[in-house]
């Protein structure tokens, strides 16, 4: 499910998207030689809520403000190549618009594409990608994450593995959440891992993980839930969004009511365990620090990244 700070950002883009259409459609008024207080009012009204929209996002987010433009821009160089294509004889200031429309849209568009596929910079390394192919690691309110199973040696618990890296220069709080589904009888651990990241900061947290002795193959199932506002994107990588796991019921409800979920959320599959440990006291999960702005990379850090 989305954060609230994603919420907020969707909200802002709506609010920018419906002010383009309304300010779009004044200008429309205005050059068929219609004017007036109200017309003038409704047009800077749209500007001053476009502008503030487009700067708060931008200061938050640059590129999602980019690719925003970028797609704006594009579909009015649609609008427009269609006028045009309909009209005889060719209006000469939509094909102006269009041209200048399709020039901004796909400069933005290359622009910021660059940004976000290009090199991080070394002042913020991109551990996560060093290590892992871009099709595991996936991000959630900037926060990218990817993890791996240990599994038990016989002497001791499973243990989840989990990679965060905080993508803003602001503080973040995650609660990791874990759900085996019909599996849970058959597993023992902790549902809600709570944990912070600090700006910039990559952290690992291994959360033990207790199955039976006989075979079988048990999923698990886990999602983040990220709080805290304020800072900038320093990562400019983007991870893939991951899937959400709908339970049964909960996709009958979503049906009714006219949505589909589809995905099956970010899973491991956990194995029998060597030696009887179901009755072991489950251990504290671990946090270990990889890397902090100012002091680089930490030892385990630097055996992550070999």
């Amino acid at each position: 499910m989305p954060s609230r700070r994603e919420a907020g950002g969707v909200l802002v883009y709506v609010a920018v998207f419906l002010s383009l259409l309304t300010l779009a459609i004044a200008i429309l008024v205005a050059v068929n030689g219609k004017s007036g207080p109200a017309l003038t009012g409704t047009m800077v009204a749209a500007g001053i809520i476009i502008l503030a929209g487009l700067r708060h996002e931008a200061r938050r987010d640059l590129d999602a403000a980019l690719t925003f433009c970028a797609v704006c821009a594009i579909g009015i160089a649609i609008v427009g190549g269609i006028v045009v294509l309909s009209i005889e004889p060719r209006p000469v200031g939509w094909i102006a618009v269009t041209a200048v429309a399709a020039a901004v849209g796909l400069g933005l568009g290359i622009y910021t594409f660059r940004r976000q596929r290009g090199p991080d910079s070394s002042e913020f390394p991109n551990l996560l990608l060093k290590k892992y192919p871009s099709t595991q690691i996936f991000e959630t309110d900037l926060i990218q994450f990817t993890g791996e199973l240990l599994p038990s040696d016989g002497k001791s618990p499973h243990l989840v593995s989990l990679l965060l890296q905080n993508c803003s220069d602001g503080s973040r709080s995650v609660a990791i959440r874990f759900d085996a589904g019909g599996a849970a009888k058959y597993l023992r651990f902790q549902p809600v891992v709570e944990t912070t990241l600090g700006p910039a900061e990559v952290i690992r947290v291994k959360v033990p993980v207790i199955s039976p002795t006989y075979e079988g193959s048990y999923p698990l199932f886990f999602s983040l839930g990220v709080s805290g506002s304020g800072g900038q994107r320093v990562r400019k990588w983007r991870a893939q969004v991951p899937t959400t796991r709908v339970k049964p019921g909960q996709t009958v409800a979503l049906l009714a009511v006219g949505h589909l979920a589809v995905g099956g959320g970010v899973r491991f599959t956990i194995g029998p365990t060597p030696a009887d440990l179901w009755n072991t006291a489950l251990a504290n999960p671990i946090r270990e620090i990889l890397w902090q702005p100012g002091i680089g990379l930490t030892s385990e850090g630097l055996r992550m990244a070999s």
